[in-house]
């Protein structure tokens, strides 16, 4: 019966014969005086690191024990001691024991990594050069948009070489002293310990960046949102066509939760990234998560909020117009032209005679004003005769109010101002001369956009019209008059100018 003994390697408890043991602990000290002292430490430690997961794959199921054939098998596989015992170094490197044949893994290099690795240890496994690597995700990158998933998904899966062990498996050279130790010398081990303690690595200064670029954006964005109701209030007169006021709408929400819920929706997404930016500084911050879920209930109530009302409005809005085109009032005139033996129609447009009258230009009382809103249309008439139609639009300053809660046409009252006026339209007919008023006579706050006056002239196709341009400088058929007289003729269904023709 042989006694055992219990033993721990790199963390790892094992059962071994005693004289297994005694040869393992004897091939371990041979190993430390083979070796250079500045790194003995060091080494040692990845050798038992190295030898324990030897012992756990070849360890007895059934007794759990180490035996000495296990001992042997370990020593062929890592090297025999006394190859190390050269003091001249091309010999040693030709003694190495290479009876064993190294195999690959998949880790993270560390050392020559950009950002996690992935690209490096891939190309380590691939054995190719990690440039290709890093075009080939930034190909896929382009063409799919998915290495970028891949490459964090990866990152996360993949362990990154952080023993000598696993640098050499990284690699696919055989774990053995000779190795292990050449690793130390070439420096590849104090790289690693110190990207490892000093946490100065490449990913954490682009993290870092990144969590500064972050936070300063999201706290200039934060300060910009409270720019947002003051901006929305100035322009909501041009928003909602200067027709309907919050007041009035009466949506019941009160006009300050209406900036409150425009404040909230703009501002808590940069809040939220602001956070984010001070979890990847200080990633040990606390309740980051909980306060970007309160926050984000927050911004959907605000949002409801702030679309309910301005569905509302819109809505509203959209009645208002309604109600003022049911009250425009209309008014066409009709008069026949007759030329007597004369194919020329002769239009002249001049100032309304009653501006003189109406306004008091002594005492500087001027109630009315002429505004310049009259469209002409010339058109070949299919009757035979010649013919004007005039159109008069109108919305005599009447006034909007609200008579109860919500806006429904039984809420609504329209009231005509008693002191407003817009006059008919002014225009004569003088044998082959016809007269148009160049503007529409009005009161100061009669008149809206939508106000207006047109005239539709019919003419037959083998009559002349005759304009002067100095007199009249709208459109007519769709181009600008010409200075002096300008004469128009329907050819074929199409008004053309035919001044060259007549000069």
């Amino acid at each position: 019966m042989n006694k055992t003994v219990t033993i721990n390697i790199a963390g790892l408890v094992f059962h071994i014969d005693e004289d297994a043991y005694n040869k393992l602990d004897s091939y371990i000290n041979a190993v430390r005086k083979s070796i250079e002292q500045e790194s003995e430490d060091e080494i040692i430690a990845d050798i038992e690191s190295r030898i324990a997961e030897l012992f756990s794959e070849r360890i007895d199921p059934q007794s759990g024990v180490i035996r000495m054939n296990n001992v042997d098998e370990i020593i062929d596989i890592m090297g025999k001691p006394e190859d190390y015992i050269i003091e001249d170094e091309p010999l040693r490197a030709n003694n190495f024991n290479t009876n064993t044949k190294g195999y690959k893994k998949i880790y993270r290099d560390g050392e020559k990594r950009i950002l996690g690795g992935v690209c490096s240890g891939l190309a380590h496994y691939f054995n190719i050069d990690p440039v290709w690597m890093r075009i080939i995700f930034l190909l896929l990158l382009f063409l799919y948009g998915t290495s970028m998933l891949i490459y964090f998904i990866l990152w996360i899966i993949i362990p990154k070489a952080r023993s000598v062990s696993e640098i050499l498996e990284m690699k696919g050279e055989p774990v053995n002293i000779s190795n292990i130790e050449k690793q130390f010398r070439e420096g590849v081990s104090a790289s690693y310990q110190t990207l490892k303690n000093n946490g100065k690595s490449a990913a954490d200064v682009i993290r870092k960046i990144f969590g500064i670029i972050l936070i300063v954006l999201s706290v200039i964005s934060i300060f910009g949102s409270f720019f947002a109701p003051i901006a929305f209030n100035a322009q909501r007169e041009f928003i909602f066509n200067n027709i309907v006021t919050y007041n009035e709408a009466q949506t019941g929400i009160p006009f300050w939760g209406l900036n409150l819920s425009l404040f909230l929706t703009s501002c808590i997404p940069f809040v939220v990234l602001l956070l984010c930016g001070i979890k990847i500084l200080k990633p040990k911050t606390k309740h980051i998560g909980l306060v970007s879920a309160i926050l984000g209930f927050i911004w959907l109530v605000a949002v409801f909020i702030f679309s309910y009302v301005m569905i509302n409005l819109n809505l509203e809005k959209e009645k208002i117009e309604s109600l003022f085109e049911e009250n425009f009032e209309t008014k066409i005139s009709k008069a026949d032209i007759i030329l007597n033996n004369n194919d020329t129609l002769n239009v002249i447009f001049q100032r309304d005679p009653r501006i003189f009258t109406i306004n008091d230009s002594i005492s500087g009382s001027f109630k009315y004003s002429e505004v310049d809103d009259i469209n002409v249309e010339i058109l070949e008439s299919t009757t035979g005769n010649t013919f004007i139609e005039i159109e008069e639009k109108f919305f005599n300053d009447k006034k909007i109010t609200f008579t109860g809660y919500g806006l429904t046409k039984h809420n609504v009252k329209i009231e005509q101002s008693k002191n407003s006026n817009t006059l008919n339209y002014n225009y004569s007919i003088k044998s082959d001369t016809l007269v148009l008023s160049n503007a529409i006579l009005t009161t100061l706050n009669d008149f809206t956009e939508d106000s207006k006056v047109n005239i539709k002239l019919y003419i037959t196709p083998n009559q002349t019209l005759k304009i002067n341009g100095k007199d009249y400088y709208n459109f007519v058929g769709g181009s600008y008059l010409e200075p002096g007289f300008n004469y128009y003729k329907f050819n074929n269904g199409i008004l053309e100018n035919t001044n060259d023709t007549i000069n």
